[in-house]
């Protein structure tokens, strides 16, 4: 096999390690393919980090650790036909996240590290360097069908102003410089925040309203309790669940589950919707296969929360297996502006990721 073929394959598959949406992203990471809609929805083991009060929920299994790892860059199809070391980082995200559950209790580590404005040169690229560590507590109880969460969130920011990786050596270079490099505090960015979430159970039936923000700080300034904020953070999501079991106890051969998320309500930069479904096949209760299939789009203005515009939508597409304690997905995403042959600066990603849950 040629060098370029090689390494083709090897920079897709690091291209593909973010099957799971982004930590910091505060979304259940196994609802990627679902374009991160969830919010009500207890997907997996990890959908607290949507909603806190779904740890308050009954569950088939208790899972005490959650481990993933995960990689994600934007693809560009020139890079790999330039020449052997062409294939260059476009906006490589790299991170990984722990989590730590008992009960209606979580902890949860997350680190990001993500490379931005890239600047070209004959051989070899430039970068700004940006590193986030995010801490996360989650606590639930519930009472009949209502569950109620509440979440602690202290998050560092820091960056590094020059990241040079050569196209003859990307994988050593990334790593050291991404790893082992020096980067500074950046205070005006770090934070603490308090969220809570709410959640209404009918089996299969749910609705979750959540707001991240209920109170806020940072190094500059004291803390904050504000109206203002917990509007524009706050998020409405419905689900609807196909039962697991039949009414025999026995595990059903397909499973069907769906869910819409209206985001940052309040805000006319961050709102959004989110709507995704998911088909899936149960073989045992922990070895499945299941479709994901999500649609995103940001809505700048309220009125348009019940209105589709392809040009600022994106969607997902996502294959997930689960063989016991193991998970793996393969996934895409692309901005539906292609559809309607819209200039747009988004590009396609494709994904895969792998987790660990005990």
């Amino acid at each position: 096999m040629s060098k370029k073929v090689m390494l083709v394959l090897l920079v897709s598959i690091l291209c593909m390690t973010n099957a799971f949406s982004l930590p910091l992203d505060l979304a259940s990471g196994s609802a990627w393919g679902m374009a991160d809609a969830g919010l009500s929805l207890d997907y997996e083991s990890d959908s607290f980090l949507a909603n806190p009060a779904l740890l308050g929920l009954e569950k088939d299994k208790d899972t005490s650790f959650l481990a993933s790892a995960r990689f994600q860059d934007a693809l560009d199809a020139s890079n790999f036909t330039l020449s052997p070391f062409a294939a260059r980082l476009e906006e490589p995200v790299a991170d990984w996240a722990i989590s730590f559950i008992s009960g209606s209790l979580a902890f949860s580590i997350q680190n990001r590290n993500t490379l931005e404005n890239r600047q070209l040169f004959s051989d070899a690229s430039e970068y700004v360097g940006k590193r986030a560590t995010l801490f996360q507590f989650d606590w639930a109880t519930s009472r009949s069908v209502f569950s109620f969460g509440v979440t602690a969130r202290a998050s560092a920011v820091s960056e590094r102003s020059l990241v040079k990786i050569q196209d003859d050596r990307i994988l050593l270079d990334y790593f050291v410089e991404t790893t082992v490099g020096r980067y500074e505090a950046v205070d005006d960015l770090s934070s603490v925040t308090f969220g809570v979430g709410i959640l209404l159970d009918y089996r299969w039936f749910k609705m979750g309203v959540v707001s991240d923000q209920l109170a806020y700080g940072s190094a500059e300034q004291s803390l904050v309790v504000s109206m203002d904020s917990l509007l524009k953070t706050l998020d409405w999501g419905f689900s609807f669940s196909s039962p697991t079991y039949d009414d025999a106890n026995q595990l059903h051969l397909l499973k069907f589950q769906g869910a819409l998320d209206f985001v940052n309500l309040g805000s006319d930069t961050d709102r959004e919707l989110k709507l995704g479904i998911s088909a899936k096949l149960q073989l045992l209760p922990t070895w499945s296969v299941s479709l994901q299939l999500g649609y995103r789009e940001y809505k700048p203005e309220s009125t348009d929360l019940l209105k589709f515009s392809l040009a600022r939508g994106r969607q997902t597409l996502a294959l997930n297996a689960q063989l016991d304690t193991f998970k793996v997905t393969l996934a895409c995403g692309w901005p539906t502006a292609w559809y309607s042959k819209t200039a747009t600066s988004q590009q396609a990603v494709l994904l895969v990721g792998v987790a660990l849950i005990l």
